[in-house]
């Protein structure tokens, strides 16, 4: 199975999802999907790389272990992001109204697809 084809089935178990990637904590999208051409999973990759690297770095600072999930708020659109290694993590955006419990869950579920991928 290739990432395209985990991600789009993440994105499609999910009401109010927008979109989806594979991105390296370098910022580097490795594979994206999208169900709005204006939204840009390379764009959001590469700055919410930063935030993941500070929220390890605290983590791990402060004795708590390894970050797992963060999830970003706006006011158009909400991120769940999960690291899938020190080097990669998985991201999906979902619209407000999206159903995040359910993103959440299909993040979770993805991570060995993709850990199985990325070996």
């Amino acid at each position: 199975m290739d990432f395209k084809t985990i991600l789009n089935d993440m994105v499609n178990n999910v009401d109010g999802a927008i979109g989806a990637g594979v991105v390296g904590t370098d910022g580097i999208v490795i594979d994206q999907i999208s169900l709005k051409g204006s939204f840009n999973i390379s764009d959001v990759g590469a700055e919410y790389a930063t935030i993941i690297k500070n929220a390890q770095k605290a983590s791990e600072s402060f004795g708590l272990g390894r970050t797992s999930e963060i999830l970003i708020s706006t006011e158009k659109a909400m991120m769940i992001m999960n690291t899938v290694s020190s080097a990669y993590f998985v991201v999906i955006a979902l619209d407000l109204d999206g159903n995040l419990g359910r993103g959440r869950l299909e993040v979770k579920k993805t991570i060995p697809k993709i850990e199985k991928e990325l070996t």
